[in-house]
């Protein structure tokens, strides 16, 4: 299983059929990942309630349980696909690329 599949499966695992879609932006997205860089997530949910610290330790962790190197660092955020679609119409994202 590659990186993106343990992203994926971590985040359906985590939140289930909330889990609408999964993307990585910045670095990754763009082909500019050093070693020091981390792996810029957004997971576009259908509830706004899913937004919460707790969910996106869970996420991290069961990254972690499938297999996730503990140095390969993720900054997750959980957005709704409003916000998400707002963000990116403001700029916020130059590259989107989903992974689900």
């Amino acid at each position: 299983m590659d990186y993106r599949d343990v992203i994926v499966k971590a985040c359906r695992d985590a939140l289930g059929g909330k889990c609408l879609h999964v993307y990585v932006v910045g670095g990754a997205a763009e082909d500019r990942l050093t070693v020091l860089s981390d792996i810029d997530v957004v997971v576009v949910v259908d509830d706004p309630s899913c937004k919460s610290l707790d969910n996106i330790v869970a996420i991290k962790g069961r990254a972690e349980e499938l297999g996730l190197p503990v140095d390969v660092q993720l900054d997750v955020k959980i957005s709704t696909e409003e916000e998400f679609k707002q963000l990116i119409d403001r700029g916020m994202y130059r590259m989107v690329m989903e992974i689900s």
